[in-house]
């Protein structure tokens, strides 16, 4: 059973929010192979994003752009 990303009766909380939609997408990714890039588990200098940097820079400039915010936050 799916059940709605946010229930109309319970006050809203970003954070809880924020989980449920994580869940959800993560169960939704993981149920079957659907060709989507890995999660990286390493930083780009050590390995981390090799076969999305190896398809163009436009790809390199994301890469750069997520490891840059993620590491700033």
């Amino acid at each position: 059973m799916i059940r709605p990303l946010h229930d109309p009766l319970r006050p809203h909380n970003p954070r809880d929010q924020m989980i449920r939609e994580t869940s959800a997408f993560l169960t939704w990714a993981l149920r079957e192979d659907r060709g989507l890039p890995r999660i990286p588990r390493q930083r780009v200098d050590r390995g981390g994003f090799t076969t999305l940097l190896r398809r163009s820079a436009t790809a390199r400039a994301a890469v750069h752009h997520w490891w840059s915010r993620t590491l700033g936050s």
